[in-house]
């Protein structure tokens, strides 16, 4: 009987289920990293560019489950990006930081696993008064590392696709990043605790 009893409280004291009730609220942010192959058309008077991208991002996320383990929310970011190209066999580095923001959805699964879309828009400005557009996409997946029933560390692989444009021509930037986030459910309920209240 011992036996059987320790079972049935098993992990329920350090491990909590991933799968949120809905209803609750998910704040947080990430930070991830990537280096990116990229075309640059914009006021290139020689023809398109070459080069790499070195990016840095800070995103801050704020969600609602509006059913269980589904959330939609705002996703604001900033991001730093160093711009290396080679001109006449001579590195150049261009660095600029902006602001992007818009819609997010997640889903996750039992096992802590989720899924992230998110799609982003913004407005740069050059020191020369030129205004671009700028959108991004990103599409990836994480793994939520409950440390308990409110607070997960997450870290995650996603897939970005940046395109920035004035009139005909455009920058483009794609490729994959590595991030790791930290996330409050609040009001969260765990799949335990709702078997528990039936």
């Amino acid at each position: 009987m011992i036996s059987v009893a320790a079972l049935a409280q098993e992990n329920k004291s350090f491990m909590w289920k991933a799968k949120v009730k809905h209803g609750s609220i998910l704040i947080g942010g990430n930070l991830d990293a990537a280096i990116q192959k990229t075309t640059r058309e914009l006021n290139q008077p020689l023809g398109p560019e070459e080069g790499t991208n070195i990016l840095a991002n800070l995103n801050f996320k704020g969600g609602y489950f509006l059913i269980h383990d589904l959330a939609i929310g705002l996703d604001l970011g900033i991001s730093h990006e160093s711009h290396m190209v080679s001109v006449e066999g001579a590195k150049q580095t261009f660095r600029r930081t902006y602001l992007l923001g818009g819609p997010f959805t997640r889903y996750y699964l039992d096992s802590g696993l989720f899924g992230e879309l998110a799609l982003k828009g913004g407005l740069l400005n050059f020191s020369t008064g030129a205004k671009t557009d700028i959108a991004q996409g990103t599409l990836g997946v994480g793994y939520a590392i409950f440390v308990n029933e409110k607070i997960a560390v997450e870290p995650m692989l996603s897939f970005r696709y940046t395109r920035e444009w004035q009139g005909n021509d455009a920058n483009v930037s794609f490729g994959p990043m590595i991030g790791v986030g930290i996330q409050a459910y609040l009001w969260r309920r765990t799949s335990q605790t709702i078997k528990e209240a039936l």
